[in-house]
């Protein structure tokens, strides 16, 4: 029996349960590309951000899609990210789903950082219908209302 092979760079890697590795990538130009044209991912993310989105994928019972994950400096200052990102640390993402309802995202984002022992920001982003979350250690929360 043949089995196929697959290079590294053809293969997508899971990062906990529900999400490849790609999706948590930078996303500008400056990066490498896998086989299947996805960013490669070329830094640590926090484990305890990707545990995080696994709760929050669960409770939510559907596909979440990441926005925005690791960003690498030039292109958070290219966005407008403020200096000090989480994202720049590979502890944040912006986060939606289909037919998002921003505050029930948020709620369930707090829920679950709170059953896992997780303190770190929430914002919520109601004109751009999605929620970052970060592990930051310390509880921040704001709004763009």
């Amino acid at each position: 029996m043949l089995v196929p092979i697959l290079l590294k760079e053809e293969m997508d890697m899971k990062i906990g349960t529900y999400f490849d590795d790609y999706e948590l990538s930078c996303s500008c130009h400056r990066h490498e590309q896998d086989g299947q044209g996805h960013n490669v991912l070329d830094h640590i993310i926090d484990k305890r951000l990707v545990d995080l989105l696994d709760a929050i994928r669960e409770r939510i019972g559907q596909p979440i899609t990441i926005n925005s994950g690791y960003r690498c400096e030039p292109h958070n200052e290219e966005v407008g990210g403020v200096s000090n990102s989480q994202h720049c640390l590979g502890t944040a993402a912006d986060i939606t789903y289909e037919g998002v309802d921003v505050s029930y995202l948020a709620q369930v984002a707090e829920e679950c950082g709170n059953e896992l022992g997780i303190e770190g920001g929430i914002g919520r982003y109601y004109h751009q219908d999605f929620v970052h979350v970060d592990v930051r250690g310390y509880a921040a929360r704001w709004d763009d209302l």
